[in-house]
């Protein structure tokens, strides 16, 4: 069941709950885990724990309507005290359940509070939220002092509880405020006053003016001599990244985004062995210097995929656990369930000489007694509640900044306690781009623990839109308007894909290249950080088998096998974007969206950059232009 204890200030979002969420303690025997569209439904942010006759854990959560259910001994199951149920569906990251239904509500009358989503300021202007019950208010209009008159609020958005409306005024200094609120009923009140200056983010300057280039860089280019090859690494290297930084330059592409580079067993290296030393087949540390060498000379940022939720099976702590049970000085470190960690059997398969891939198999029909990734035996899970966790989580983030990287990208982010992504970011230089891998609903996570994350909500709307025509131009726009009202200025730090390397390449999924550049040409002139997943920009083609790896196809270096038209236009749509303060940080205006068709400006001080989308699930009828001063 879940529990309102009532409602509290809250800098980000005016206002918070205080949420309980319980199951009887019966039903749960190792372990309980409250999951929900706050953390894409995933085991280990929100860890809950015995008390009494219950397993219990408190959150706060910005009212509105939640889904949620728990894992209990790693068992995907709603709430059974709540009979409020409803399916939820996320193309985003392939999620379709049954699931329960939390509302928090905390009144009818419509809502405003100074704080980071309600009142903040970018580039100079300053957006003022207000929120109210969906059709409850006829007419919203923004209250200035004599001198400076009224001010109506459009409309922007409305979700299942609530609709928002904004207005944006010139300026970021203290504001005196009140509004007047007309309702549907004929009554004028009024609401306030209010004094208060604008939220600033606090987001690294550096960002904004970034395109970023995402590589796997054991599927990008062979740069040293003996790299292994076979059925799962192709062979790719950071010295191989080093022979193509011409072809990031003739791109544009002016930041880079590596997957992990550490040692590993794996191409993905999603399994880390060893946090301080580079994998030896990409080349170690003195290419990795070199590699950092070459991009600063170009004035190309570098951000390294942090894997901080679980380590790999045979790091050196995990394999002490293993054989040292109880005894271990690494036993907290990790989520253990019970002893042995591990069975005889498991051990005994592990170490036969069985191939690898049918070892593997085998290990994963046994038990065993630790918490692991998506119940993957391979990566057990870390235990973020131990002080050793963090300080070491904070030691490998400092070692690699101290070496050449500007940021990081934190690896299955919704997956550790915010708190603990939140004391991470108070110890990082000012300048560090931090960003998580968050699928869902970022709102329990920015601006506070991360400066912006990967922006699955936006691309939800992109495959609902674009690829598969469930909504029109104007639920598109009321998405990204409710993305807008729930995020304030993190907004714009956000990093904005079309793919990635846990999805299917966008060109496989929209079928022809007219219909992907249009999609491009929005996502190169909308709020928020673009990036290019490596091989985007040539047409690059993967599977489309739905699986992760669907998107990992090796690069073709062969120009004869590029598409030269999506080449062209991918470099001229980041010459665009690089050039032009009003896309990288301008008031997104909506003209016209309707039908197929969206209409827009990007607006900065005197600079107007006008897009028009023409979309159409017939290929041959997809056109944009996009008219800069």
């Amino acid at each position: 069941m879940y529990k309102i204890f009532g409602f509290k200030p809250d800098r980000k979002f005016g206002r918070v709950a205080i949420v309980e969420f319980s199951i009887p303690a019966e039903l749960g025997r190792k372990y309980v885990y409250l999951l929900g569209s706050f953390n894409a439904f995933n085991e280990g942010s929100f860890r809950m724990r015995k008390e009494g006759d219950r397993w219990r854990t408190a959150v706060k959560l910005p009212e509105g309507i939640w889904h949620y259910a728990f894992s209990i001994d790693g068992e995907f199951t709603p709430d059974p005290e709540n009979p409020g149920r409803e399916t939820y569906r996320r193309l985003s990251y392939k999620f379709e359940r049954e699931t329960s239904v939390a509302v928090i509500d905390g009144g009818d009358w419509p809502f405003h509070a100074p704080s980071a989503t309600y009142l903040y300021t970018v580039a100079g202007r300053t957006h003022v939220l207000l929120r109210a019950k969906v059709g409850a208010v006829a007419k919203a209009t923004l209250v200035l002092p004599e001198s400076e008159g009224m001010v109506g609020m459009r409309r922007k958005a409305r979700e299942g509880l609530f609709e928002y409306f904004e207005a944006v005024l010139p300026g970021d200094g203290e504001l005196e405020y009140s509004f007047e609120i007309r309702t549907r009923k004929g009554l004028t009140r009024r609401m306030g006053p209010f004094r208060a200056v604008p939220y600033r983010p606090e987001t690294p300057r550096w960002i904004y003016e970034r395109v970023f280039y995402q590589i796997m860089p054991d599927r990008f280019e062979r740069g040293l001599p003996g790299t292994p090859r076979g059925r799962a690494f192709h062979g790719g290297d950071l010295a191989g990244i080093i022979k193509r930084l011409g072809h990031l330059e003739e791109l544009g592409v002016n930041a880079l985004y590596l997957t992990p580079i550490f040692e590993s067993m794996t191409y993905h290296r999603y399994d880390v062995t060893d946090y301080f030393s580079i994998d030896r087949k990409l080349g170690g540390w003195g290419v990795f210097r070199e590699l950092v060498r070459e991009l600063k000379k170009r004035d190309i940022r570098l951000i390294l995929d942090g894997v901080f939720h679980h380590t790999s099976f045979f790091h050196p702590y995990f394999q002490d656990v293993v054989r040292n049970r109880e005894r271990s000085e690494y036993r907290r470190f990790y989520r253990v369930t019970g002893s042995p960690v591990v069975p005889e059997q498991f051990l005994r398969v592990l170490h036969s000489e069985e191939p690898w891939i049918e070892r593997y198999h085998l290990i994963k029909s046994l038990d065993w007694n630790y918490e692991s990734f998506y119940s993957v035996w391979l990566m057990p899970r870390l235990n973020h509640d131990s002080p050793e966790v963090r300080r070491f989580i904070g030691e490998v983030m400092e070692y690699w900044l101290e070496r050449g990287a500007d940021g990081w990208r934190l690896d299955v982010a919704h997956g550790v306690p915010p708190e603990l992504w939140r004391e991470m970011r108070k110890a990082m230089p000012e300048e560090v781009y931090l960003v998580g891998e968050v699928m869902d609903d970022p709102r329990p996570w920015v601006p506070d623990a991360f400066h912006g994350t990967m922006n699955y909500p936006l691309y939800e709307l992109i495959l609902r839109f674009f690829v598969e025509g469930e909504i029109d131009a104007g639920e598109f726009l009321n998405g990204l308007e409710l993305l807008s009202a729930h995020l304030g200025p993190a907004e714009y730090a956000m990093y904005n894909f079309l793919d990635n390397h846990d999805t299917e390449r966008f060109l496989d999924l929209v079928g022809d290249r007219r219909r992907y550049l249009c999609a491009l040409a929005f996502l190169m002139t909308y709020k928020g950080i673009p990036s290019i997943f490596y091989g985007d920009e040539i047409g690059l083609r993967g599977r489309l088998d739905g699986g992760l790896s669907a998107g990992r196809a090796s690069m073709v270096w062969d120009r004869g096998k590029w598409d030269t038209e999506i080449f062209e236009t991918t470099k001229r749509l980041i010459r665009l974007r690089r050039r032009s303060r009003a896309l990288q940080l301008g008031e997104f205006v909506p003209v016209r969206f309707q039908g197929r068709t969206m209409i827009y400006e990007r607006v900065l001080g005197d600079e107007r950059v006008r897009v028009e989308i023409r979309y159409s699930m017939e290929p041959e009828d997809c056109v944009f232009h996009v008219t800069t001063p």
